[in-house]
């Protein structure tokens, strides 16, 4: 398992032109947690009321409110927590957040939400969204999902340069070790990230499996 696409909510693809995505996951002490998804969509909003001669704008901005809470009560169903999603930042920005109470618990969430939805992006030979394993409460393990043999770079030629991509990883816990060498840790050594253009996390050869080692504090 090497690649990490995103949140599975299949239409952010077709909506990302000039776009951010960041999705962050936190872990506590006992690893219960919080993930979160964000798309800044300024840029690519503006362009499209800018070209929209026929109201098609507003219809597009209606229906992406209206399945907010469709996306909210598909991860409710799946057995996430305190589950919020809309806009922010004067409404440029998509974002969706929940609580989770262990790996296994993000696990499920992330495999029921899909099940029977076009919430699967993930979906033929990728086998599912990323898995979480651990050891005690200081050893966690990460395994993303291979892109799906039937999507290409080809596939995203046109905005894949347009794309910025940050996925973080935030502990309660200072970072003893991790293994993959395309991490960035922070300062406070508290968190990690991947960070780039679609471009590179499409690369065959780029991988986000990682396992991380925590210290006691």
């Amino acid at each position: 398992m090497k690649r990490l696409l995103l949140l599975p909510v299949l239409f952010v693809i077709f909506l990302s032109v000039s776009c951010q995505l960041t999705q962050e996951y936190h872990f506590n002490k006992d690893l219960s947690g919080s993930y979160s998804f964000e798309m800044k969509m300024g840029d690519f909003l503006n362009m499209m009321q800018s070209m929209d001669t026929s109201g098609n704008f507003e219809s597009t901005m209606d229906t992406l409110d209206k399945s907010f809470d469709m996306i909210m009560q598909k991860y409710g169903d799946a057995g996430a927590k305190n589950v919020k999603a809309g806009w922010k930042d004067d409404k440029t920005t998509l974002y969706v957040k929940f609580d989770f109470t262990s790996p296994d618990d993000l696990n499920s969430i992330f495999l029921k939400s899909s099940e029977g939805s076009g919430f699967d992006f993930f979906g033929g030979k990728s086998g599912g969204a990323a898995s979480f394993s651990h050891k005690g409460k200081r050893r966690l393990s990460m395994d993303f999902p291979e892109l799906d043999d039937s999507i290409s770079t080809k596939d995203f030629a046109s905005v894949k340069d347009y794309i910025s991509v940050e996925t973080i990883f935030s502990f309660d816990r200072r970072i003893k070790s991790i293994s993959n060498k395309n991490a960035e840790i922070s300062a406070d050594g508290k968190s990690f990230k991947f960070s780039g253009k679609a471009d590179d996390f499409l690369n065959k050869d780029y991988s986000m499996d990682t396992d991380v080692k925590l210290r006691f504090k």
